[in-house]
């Protein structure tokens, strides 16, 4: 009797749900590629198939199902099939997933499968703006691999690209203890979320000034003053950077102010891509010239003042704190222990590498103070003041 591709996998995920791995294989061809593509490479062959199903069988309750919810019918050699898994009758957290399978039309086995499984990370309408970014990353691979040459400003570009992709894994995403300590985003812990919140209430120092100085509308959270000095110094110094990329002639056309605002309150990994982009913008041939804007110079003033004060506050703030040799040693601590931290020291050298950039894009080199931009910080916050004045 002829066996429809959909009895087969029915009875393969029978088996599958009753362990019996050697049941299962009486259903896979002796050539079968099976891409899970939770995997970097497909499983080529029956006995790499059977050990990908021993491997994900060894250990898992006897309770954890594969439920079929659809499947389509009519094909003798290929299925789609809809599922998720349950444990113990309760649908499992991000347990969904679609697979397709074609079957051998000389043996009726399954000679090739697909399953894509639902992400743990939903980005939502995030994956949007990363697919806008990765975009151009993927367009200069290719065009490398068909041979068409890349200019010096290009390969820059590869580069930025790939450090963005380097800085969201290993800072963002790489399981605890694989890379750098601390914990990934998706792992993180109540009592690190709690104190990234801390930070944010504090920002700029406001509430723990004003609460220093007898205003106490709203308690500030107590945070260490090492960890308030740190955040609120990266965050003086992007804040910024608003005026530099405004300025930027190599950055028209892109989304300036939401790139800045995401950097700013949410990581500095949206700042890399905007210094890959602009690489690949043509410059106009126009003549720099410092106009004047009292805007530039509010930003100046105002990233130099909570900067300062940042710095100050780390060494002094919060006297219940012990010394500074005790704090010394917690900010050592920290940046060998805490992602978080360590994520702020790693935008801190990268805002100095960028402000070089950027100052030398939107500054005359024939001006009074053309050095500045080379001075961490300060020489940025004096360039905006200065062009302001």
């Amino acid at each position: 009797m002829k066996t429809t591709a959909d009895a087969v996998i029915k009875s393969m995920y029978e088996a599958i749900n009753r362990r019996d791995i050697t049941a299962a294989m009486e259903f896979i061809d002796d050539n079968c590629v099976y891409q899970d593509l939770n995997f970097p490479q497909p499983f080529q062959g029956k006995q790499a198939v059977q050990q990908l199903l021993e491997e994900s069988c060894q250990g898992i309750p006897d309770d954890l199902l594969f439920v079929i919810d659809d499947l389509t019918i009519g094909d003798d050699f290929a299925v789609g099939v809809l599922w998720h898994v349950e444990l113990d009758g309760i649908p499992f957290p991000n347990g969904r997933g679609v697979s397709f399978y074609r079957l051998s039309q000389t043996t009726g086995k399954l000679v090739f499968a697909r399953d894509i499984v639902e992400p743990p990370i939903k980005p939502g309408k995030g994956a949007f703006f990363i697919i806008r970014l990765v975009t151009p990353l993927v367009r200069r691979f290719l065009q490398s691999k068909t041979g068409h040459s890349a200019s010096p400003h290009r390969w820059l570009s590869l580069f930025l690209w790939a450090l963005t992709a380097i800085y969201l894994y290993v800072l963002i995403l790489s399981p605890p203890g694989q890379i750098i300590p601390g914990e990934p985003v998706w792992a993180i812990r109540p009592e690190t979320l709690q104190e990234v919140i801390n930070e944010s209430l504090n920002f700029f120092l406001v509430l723990p000034i004003l609460n220093l100085v007898g205003i106490t509308y709203m308690e500030a959270p107590t945070v260490h003053p090492t960890s308030e000095a740190l955040f609120n110094f990266a965050e003086a110094w992007i804040f910024m950077f608003l005026p530099l990329l405004l300025a930027d002639p190599r950055g028209r056309n892109l989304p300036k102010v939401a790139i800045w605002g995401m950097a700013m309150f949410l990581t500095n990994v949206f700042l890399i891509p905007y210094m890959a982009l602009r690489l690949n913008t043509p410059l106009a041939e126009h003549k720099r010239e410092n106009h004047k804007d009292s805007l530039t110079s509010i930003f100046g003033w105002i990233g130099l003042i909570v900067g300062s004060i940042a710095i100050f506050w780390g060494f002094v703030g919060r006297p219940e704190f012990a010394d500074l040799a005790s704090r010394g040693n917690f900010f050592l601590e920290q940046i060998t222990t805490n992602r978080v931290a360590i994520a702020f020291c790693v935008d801190l050298v990268l805002f100095y590498i960028f402000q070089i950039v950027l100052l030398g894009a939107v500054v005359s080199p024939s001006g009074k103070t053309p050095w500045l931009r080379f001075v961490p910080f300060w020489g940025l916050a004096v360039s905006l003041i200065k062009n302001g004045e």
